[in-house]
């Protein structure tokens, strides 16, 4: 597998969409079995990244986000986590990918800043994580769905700690999925089954008279106005690629991809988060493409050329995107080199 720094600001590369919708489409819950999936039924999995890999996505991002011992802990999967990682590493390779991302997400644990306990413990839930997956064949970590500048900047010297592969870093700014930040109320506690289910994974503040974890409070997101100090922190921590996601129209996206291109040298992500009402064929109205706010296949393409001119290097489609989406984005810059600035 070629070392993906060779090819830092020359190609432009896309990354495999989420395969949480087209397991969706099956009526498996993603976000609750990836991980059973990984070990039990890799069928799903396997068939999902080789569709990406047919639509053109030269880097697969391994099913790894629920990695951290916190977030195994959450879904009753706290197991070892190196078989974990070596079963969804083994999975990703088997589609035989130009390049393989491991993707760790947010431990999901309460974080005090002023508290050096708490930000070690945070940090220990990266290190462990990325310790998971020594001797594993892989090109970098990808450190991906962040909402906080602190959690973001545990998980980058979590990482550092144990291994020296390339990170990609990339956090949300403005509108992110609701289970994300607003955690529902708990369910009557008649029985743990029924409180877990009531849970979505979005972090916990205490543990109940019962053992259970409880909401943590709604906390505010990123926004453009934290994005300049986000791409210096990913910078100052020695992210090799800095990222982001947004559910934003692309003239906003637009403006993010110039601030980081802009305040660093670093290759850029860009994560286009398809909505649940997107996917509508553009062609079926008189609406200019450049016109359209709505990502979906057919403005996928638009967004790609103009992500090209910002200086983009990366591209993903997230959220409701299929292999279409992916498709679309790497047929629009395959064997185009990133814009030189």
């Amino acid at each position: 597998m070629p070392d993906i720094q060779l090819r830092f600001h020359h190609d432009m590369l896309v990354l495999s969409a989420p395969v949480d919708a087209m397991l969706a489409k099956q009526g498996i819950d993603a976000a609750r079995d990836r991980q059973y999936l990984n070990l039990m039924e890799p069928d799903s999995i396997r068939d999902a990244l080789r569709l990406e890999v047919m639509a053109g996505a030269q880097c697969v991002v391994a099913t790894t986000e629920d990695i951290t011992q916190a977030r195994l802990a959450h879904l009753r999967m706290d197991a070892d986590p190196a078989r974990l990682a070596h079963a969804a590493v083994a999975l990703a390779n088997e589609v035989k990918p130009q390049h393989l991302l491991v993707e760790i997400g947010p431990s999901g644990l309460p974080l005090d800043a002023s508290s050096k306990a708490s930000l070690n413990e945070n940090r220990a839930q990266y290190a462990n994580a990325a310790r998971a997956f020594e001797g594993e064949l892989f090109d970098a970590f990808f450190l991906n769905g962040f909402t906080s500048v602190p959690s973001l900047k545990c998980a980058l010297m979590g990482v550092a700690q144990v291994s020296d592969k390339p990170v990609f870093a990339s956090v949300s700014i403005g509108e992110v999925p609701r289970q994300t930040l607003e955690p529902k109320p708990a369910a009557p506690r008649e029985s743990a089954e029924e409180v877990m289910a009531g849970l979505p994974f979005a972090g916990y503040s205490a543990i109940d008279d019962v053992g259970l974890p409880v909401p943590a409070p709604t906390t505010r997101n990123l926004d453009a106005a934290d994005w300049p100090d986000v791409v210096d922190a990913m910078v100052d921590l020695g992210a090799s690629v800095i990222g982001f996601e947004t559910a934003e129209p692309l003239a906003k996206a637009l403006e993010y991809a110039h601030i980081a291109v802009e305040r660093t040298d670093r290759p850029v992500l860009t994560q286009l988060r398809v909505s649940p009402s997107s996917g509508k064929s553009a062609a079926k109205n008189l609406t200019p493409l450049a016109d359209i706010d709505d990502y979906t296949p057919d403005t996928m393409a638009n967004a790609a050329v103009k992500l090209y001119g910002a200086g983009v290097q990366f591209l993903r489609a997230t959220g409701e995107a299929t292999p279409a989406y992916t498709g679309a984005l790497a047929a629009t810059v395959m064997g185009v080199d990133v814009r030189a600035r």
